[in-house]
């Protein structure tokens, strides 16, 4: 079974998915709501990763870890969460996530949702350089 035979696929279905989720109405607050949601958007980091991914091991897998922080940092309260008005926003640095009270309706940003996705890719492997280069120098090894 050749995984690029299944790349266009799934990239198709994501956008599927989320161009379905993006137009009904949904209660956020229901736990029936957010367990469902957080099942399938595991489900797809999970399936992305293994296709598009060079490595299966965690900590080398970079894109696995930015996709997990840019959907758990949008649902912390402090960071993540904006109201203004009727009109929730989640999503940090940038909003992609909408959910407006008064009727229940959720939208999705996807270019906010990839650029989070990125910034926190560079983060992370801008850190994972700098901690490979201090261990390699020997600098904490002297201890």
């Amino acid at each position: 079974m050749n995984k690029a035979n299944f790349k266009i696929p799934f990239i198709i279905s994501v956008f599927l998915i989320l161009s379905i989720f993006s137009n009904i109405a949904f209660n956020l607050e229901a736990f029936r709501f957010l367990v469902p949601v957080i099942i399938v958007a595991v489900g797809i980091g999970v399936i992305g990763v293994y296709l598009f991914g060079k490595d299966m091991k965690l900590h080398k897998n970079l894109h696995f870890i930015s996709y997990v922080m840019t959907v758990g940092f949008a649902f912390v309260p402090v960071i993540g969460v904006y109201m203004e008005g009727g009109t929730r926003s989640y999503g940090f640095p940038s909003q992609w996530f909408f959910y407006q009270d008064i009727s229940g309706y959720v939208s999705f940003n996807l270019i906010g949702f990839i650029v989070n996705y990125f910034i926190f890719y560079f983060i992370l492997r801008l850190l994972s350089k700098w901690v490979v280069s201090f261990s390699q120098n020997g600098k904490w090894n002297e201890a």
